[in-house]
């Protein structure tokens, strides 16, 4: 009997902290509607996209600052061209009919690239059943009037305090804390009847931060060979049919007595052989753990990604969670 009324008692105050008023979530929701249609374009046309970008890794030694750039052509209806440069890494993508032919230097995107493509042109979100809304307040982001909305994401054992501002005026997104990510949208200029930001600064309390300069400008004049692979490009094939890879053996590191719990992200390539390849590190909370989590998932066994019933690779992200380290 006395463990039913303790049962009872946990409910009821889990109840009262995932608690929010119906009101202010509807409008939580019409705000980020509206900001993401806001910086969505209606109609794109051929157009050159360039992005230039700082990453700043800081260590007790002080600051690595790399550098790099990403060029986007397209010609609409007809193809795309992606170019990557980052330090040593190179990646060339022509998309022609539907058809991809890609060039790089290494398998894996390091992990500043990944994040650079994730981010841009704008991050777009939107809440679920993990976000609690507590409030909208007016705040000034960058010294513009803008309206914020203050919410929880509830996964598991993590609760993030997150938030999310948008420009009273344009409805623009201009500030995102999502889930230890910090990124602030700014000079934002039209472009295809949406507001793209030209500057974006991001930090992370598990990854490199990075500020970015963003341009689009309409193309008017064609430019040669745009849409040719450049030597040394694949083709890569069309699967008529995929089946993904599935584990088989995915040990976690070794728990520890302490009491917190840590993830590290890593990405690889699960290849024909079942293992995974050219993993690097994408997010992590403790860098003194990364050199674990890279031995760790090199352990992992998977049946092999099957494309038109063939073996093939696959890149994938994984998460290692550090239990009590």
């Amino acid at each position: 009997m006395k463990y039913f009324l303790l049962v009872l008692i946990s409910v009821a105050t889990s109840i009262m902290s995932y608690a929010q008023d119906v009101r202010v979530r509807e409008e939580a929701v019409r705000l980020l509607e509206r900001g993401n249609a806001a910086t969505t374009p209606v109609k794109l046309p051929d157009l050159e996209r360039v992005d230039r970008f700082r990453s700043i890794q800081s260590s007790g030694s002080g600051s690595t600052v790399n550098e790099g750039t990403f060029t986007r052509v397209v010609i609409q209806g007809t193809g795309r061209r992606d170019e990557i440069v980052f330090g040593d890494y190179h990646q060339v993508d022509v998309i022609v009919n539907g058809g991809l032919s890609r060039m790089q230097t290494q398998g894996v995107a390091p992990a500043e690239v990944a994040t650079l493509l994730k981010i841009t042109p704008l991050y777009h979100i939107s809440f679920n059943g993990e976000d609690v809304i507590h409030d909208i307040v007016n705040h000034e982001v960058n010294g513009r009037a803008a309206r914020c909305i203050e919410f929880e994401t509830i996964v598991g054992e993590k609760n993030r305090t997150n938030e999310v501002c948008l420009d009273a005026a344009t409805g623009a997104i201009v500030l995102e804390q999502v889930n230890e990510e910090h990124i602030e949208y700014s000079d934002f200029f039209e472009f295809a009847g949406a507001q793209i930001p030209a500057r974006i600064e991001y930090s992370s309390t598990a990854a490199a931060s990075m500020e970015i300069q963003q341009s689009m400008t309409v193309l008017t004049e064609t430019i040669p060979d745009v849409l040719v692979a450049p030597p040394g490009a694949q083709p890569w094939v069309n699967c008529r049919s995929f089946r993904r890879a599935f584990g088989q053996s995915m040990p976690q590191p070794t728990p520890g007595n302490g009491g917190t719990h840590v993830d590290v992200v890593v990405r690889g390539v699960i290849s024909a052989d079942g293992r995974i390849h050219d993993a690097v590190v994408q997010s992590s909370e403790r860098p003194d753990l990364n050199a674990e989590a890279l031995e760790t998932i090199h352990k992992w066994i998977f049946t092999p990604p099957m494309c038109n019933n063939q073996p093939t690779s696959a890149g994938a992200s994984f998460t290692l969670h550090f239990q009590g380290r």
